[in-house]
């Protein structure tokens, strides 16, 4: 174990020394470009030919990068050798998959191609009449069963209300959300908590080994857990309006479902999420069409190897409003009732 720690480490630097190389090849370029046409034998093509004669199929390549870096195995199988891509693409993308790596949970649609992301394929589904009343109670049902809400990332927020996409340090808007759908589902009979504490702060990087605290005690402490969610917020760069849907003459911000994978950890059982994943949207399909606009597969597991019915929910991202999101979630506590009195 401790050899493979250490060889691991020695690739490591070797590769950081090897990027290094190739970032002064690219800064010397830029300031001196002016002189590569002139001095053909120093123009970045010729240093780098040899390159070219690497040959790696797309599983070799990402099998030895992800052992040293997970961040670059990514969907592209060569590199155009041009000056160009040397001087500005490759730097791009290299600061692309950095922010991948500090940063998830804000779902950046242009980052979600180098992130292992896929779409789930769904099939249409006929819709049912809005429900005419919330008042009903389901408590007989689901007697001393229960369903825990948390927010990973708490800091974050709605900019039309909190101003900013983020408080850090603070409790932003998601917790309001995640709470709201959390007292819905009580009064209509099915127990439900939100548990609050801040997972974001003061190290935004160990954002999911504080809130893997939180599920590990929840699971702990209950032994009728139905569903686990992490509630959260979408943000997609260059987005100018919030997505909407109008549900029963009323604007609601759109869910997005994300489901871990095992493509960098352990997690033999995560198709049970997806399951229950695509038995949600098939009946947000039904009662509320547009509601939830997908499910998306990635490849972090966001501590959902520890329970079978374990998501993230994305309600809306930092555009839309706080009404927008919370009716979102009052939708949504409709559609789980439904879901997991079927699977009882």
């Amino acid at each position: 174990m401790h050899k493979h720690y250490f060889g691991t480490f020695i690739k490591s630097i070797f590769l950081m020394q090897l990027f290094l190389l190739v970032l002064i090849t690219g800064v010397s370029a830029e300031i001196s470009s002016p002189y590569l046409g002139k001095m053909p034998a120093f123009n970045v093509q010729n240093i780098l030919l040899p390159f070219k004669k690497i040959e790696l199929d797309k599983k070799q390549a990402a099998s030895l990068f992800r052992e040293v870096n997970v961040v670059f195995a990514g969907e592209k199988t060569s590199f155009p050798m041009t000056r160009h891509y040397f001087k500005e693409k490759m730097p791009e993308e290299l600061m692309i998959s950095s922010i991948q790596a500090l940063a998830y949970g804000r779902s950046e649609e242009d980052l979600r191609e180098n992130e292992g992301e896929n779409e789930v394929q769904l099939p249409e589904v006929e819709p049912e009449p809005l429900e005419e009343s919330r008042d009903i109670d389901y408590s007989s049902f689901f007697k001393d069963c229960k369903v825990v809400f948390y927010c990973t990332h708490s800091a974050e927020s709605y900019i039309p209300d909190s101003g900013k996409a983020r408080c850090d340090g603070q409790r932003g808007l998601v917790n309001e959300v995640a709470r709201s759908i959390s007292k819905s589902l009580s009064k209509r009979g099915l127990p439900a908590e939100f548990e609050d504490r801040i997972h974001d702060f003061p190290e935004y990087n160990k954002s999911y080994t504080n809130s893997r605290e939180t599920v590990q005690k929840i699971l702990q402490s209950n032994n009728r857990m139905l569903a686990l969610f992490d509630i959260h917020r979408d943000s997609i760069p260059g987005l100018e309006k919030a997505e909407t849907v109008e549900i029963d003459g009323k604007k609601s911000a759109r869910i997005l479902i994300i489901v871990g994978t095992d493509e960098r950890k352990s997690h033999p059982e995560w198709r049970k999420n997806l399951e229950f994943a695509q038995e949600i949207y098939r009946q947000g399909e039904k009662k509320y069409p547009g509601l939830i606009k997908g499910i998306r597969t990635k490849a972090g597991t966001y501590n959902q190897e520890f329970f079978p019915r374990a998501l993230l929910l994305e309600f809306g991202g930092d555009l839309n409003s706080f009404v927008e999101a919370r009716y979102a979630g009052m939708l949504f506590s409709d559609i789980l009732i439904e879901v997991l009195k079927e699977d009882l």
